[in-house]
């Protein structure tokens, strides 16, 4: 590959390839400000440099440290912000927790951490300076795209130069938006754009340093700082506004949004409804009692629901629970259906996509996912419709809180009942939280569920999580569907990609399984996911970064994928017979795409029976 490289001064550098790598040279040794993939090698051997001292870097993050075992020698000093030192030198306690791996809720670490530890030398902090050379580098606390992130401003012969990291793409851009999940009055699941503040306060304190040129970490070199970090905060506070307007959150936490009271554009909270004499509720479970008193119930998140339907039976409200629904995957809403089937081993119903999940956990890696396993009986498509005593059931796929969600129609008694999961409140859209791939775009994600209810008109529509009912008017319905092709533009700007989804959809990259078992001299299948949001085919390319203890070397392979569709790659990996790793091995995923590197995007874990 022909090496790429800027020249911003006699002294400083910066190496581009999935990300930037800053270089202070001086002589024949450098110091490295972020490390990338090893790549910047390239770079280093065309300017004459033959030794790295020292790399600091500005966050934990996979792609800006993997490869240090590259770039440095046992010489090379390691830096580190102080408040992220152990996803550094001790990340496998990340991965072998199962409370980072299981029931999802927080988001701060959750997204590309290193496979393997690194040897730290220093960890640095607010205010620490380090004279290298002739420059002299301070150090600036920065969190938003991660909680420790740092900056590091670099003065040589009078200028000023500041190395970012993720905090901003470029002028009004940032590279992704999943980062800025955070919440501090409830959990970062209810965070959207939660960040924000960290973020704006982080931006702020760079534009008070005065630098003459900022250098992120994914973007363009940017010769006006103060107008690229204005653009993005004015930006982001649209964006926000524009979630605020029809968000379900202000329903469950009003005082969180406050701030926001008689908005133009808000959206009105509607007035519940009364439910039909037939529904009980229990937590997030719905259950409709058929005049022959048999019962269908729809999610099972916690043994009290069993006790509250043996109550019922007890008492002779119902005689027997004859069907079984799940609306999604949430842990809220599976975590008890084992003991569910065990206790009423009635027929189980789901969305297709939804029983991928709740049959499988373990191949996925998404927010408030739980181990529970499920068995699912009939897998539905949309319009699939079916008669259960006196009702007639139409099942949907229905991409609302979650793309991993069904919907429910059922007609009967004189009415049409939309059971929507946790899709709506009456204020709205529950899209808080971006995990949950919430897609922008006619036709797909919320605009796909709100088409629904247009179309089918329920009298009520029922959430898990409201003991009430409602609806939604026509104006409503279109005041949702504008504000969400409103966004899909305002977001296009947001990022650097030629649709939103790329910067907003964490999953548009999945491996699949997320996590399997494997055997020592067997070969491993993993399917890598590519979901194209673009108009047009896109080439997407990967290949497995494998421990250097294995001596296996895979190759890129490439596929094709179609505009609007998921396509996939197919890696075959064989494992050795003697295997020298832990129990739990990650498996980085090097990925390109539409000739873009991202360097190690994804990862998939081996679980490996015992250590050999």
């Amino acid at each position: 590959m022909s090496t790429q490289f800027s020249q911003l001064s006699d002294h400083i550098f910066v190496h581009h390839d999935a990300i930037n790598v800053g270089i202070l040279r001086d002589g024949n040794r450098a110091l490295l400000i972020d490390c990338g993939d090893g790549s910047v090698c390239s770079t280093l051997d065309a300017l004459g440099i033959t030794a790295v001292d020292t790399v600091l870097f500005t966050h934990h993050h996979r792609d800006q440290a993997s490869g240090i075992g590259i770039v440095a020698s046992a010489d090379t000093r390691i830096g580190v912000p102080a408040q992220e030192r152990r996803w550094f030198e001790s990340v496998e306690t990340f991965w072998n927790d199962p409370q980072m791996r299981w029931h999802l809720y927080n988001y701060h670490p959750h997204n590309l951490m290193l496979a393997e530890s690194v040897p730290v030398t220093a960890a640095y902090a607010e205010g620490d300076a380090i004279q290298w050379g002739n420059a002299k580098i301070r150090v600036v606390d920065t969190p938003g795209h991660t909680d420790g992130s740092v900056s590091y401003t670099v003065e040589v012969n009078g200028r000023c130069f500041a190395f970012c990291g993720d905090l901003i793409y470029d002028a009004g851009q940032i590279w992704e938006l999943y980062s800025l999940q955070k919440e501090d009055e409830t959990t970062d699941y209810h965070g959207f754009l939660g960040d924000r503040g960290r973020l704006t306060h982080s931006l702020k304190k760079l534009q008070q340093r005065f630098p003459e040129i900022l250098i992120p970490s994914h973007g363009k070199i940017m010769r006006d700082p103060n107008g690229a970090i204005d653009a993005l905060l004015s930006r982001l506070d649209v964006c926000y506004d524009k979630y605020v307007a029809i968000s379900a959150l202000r329903y469950y936490f009003p005082k969180l949004f406050t701030e926001f009271e008689g908005s133009a554009g808000h959206m009105p909270i509607r007035e519940g409804k009364e439910v039909p004499e037939f529904l009980r509720h229990y937590g997030t479970t719905w259950l409709i009692i058929s005049e022959n008193r048999e019962a269908f119930v729809m999610d099972c998140g916690s043994p009290g629901i069993l006790k509250q339907i043996q109550r019922l039976k007890t008492e002779g409200e119902i005689s027997d629970v004859t069907e079984f629904w799940i609306t999604h995957y949430h842990d809220d809403h599976v975590n008890a259906i084992p003991e569910f089937q065990d206790s009423f081993p009635c027929t189980t119903r789901a969305d297709s996509v939804v029983a991928d999940i709740v049959e499988n956990p373990r191949g996925f890696r998404l927010p408030c996912i739980s181990p529970a396993v499920a068995r699912v009986d009939h897998r539905t498509q949309d319009g699939d419709s079916w008669t259960w005593n006196e009702f007639k059931m139409t099942a949907y796929h229905f991409p609302g809180q979650t793309y991993y969600h069904g919907g429910l129609l059922v007609e009967g008694r004189g009415v049409r009942l939309f059971f929507a999961g946790d899709s709506f409140t009456m204020s709205g859209i529950d899209d808080y939280c971006s995990g949950n791939r919430n897609l922008l775009g006619e036709g797909v994600g919320y605009d796909r569920c709100l088409a629904w209810m247009a179309e089918l008109s329920p009298t009520h529509i029922f959430n898990c999580h409201v003991p009430c009912a409602f609806t939604f008017m026509d104006e409503e319905i279109c005041q949702m569907r504008t504000n969400l092709a409103e966004r899909e533009r305002l977001y296009a700007d947001l990022f650097p990609w030629d649709h939103p989804n790329y910067g907003m959809d964490e999953q548009w990259v999945r491996p699949y399984p997320y996590e399997q078992d494997v055997a020592a001299g067997e070969t491993v299948t993993l399917r890598v996911c590519f979901t194209n949001h673009s108009s047009a085919a896109r080439i997407a390319s990967c290949r497995p970064i494998l421990p250097e203890s294995w001596e296996v070397d895979i190759p890129e392979r490439s596929a094709t994928i179609p505009p609007k569709q998921e396509g996939h790659i197919v890696l075959s990996i064989p494992i050795p017979t003697h295997i020298n790793g832990a129990q739990r091995t990650v498996i980085p995923l090097n990925v390109t795409y539409d000739g873009r590197p991202l360097g190690q995007f994804r990862e998939a874990i081996f679980v490996f029976s015992s250590n050999v």
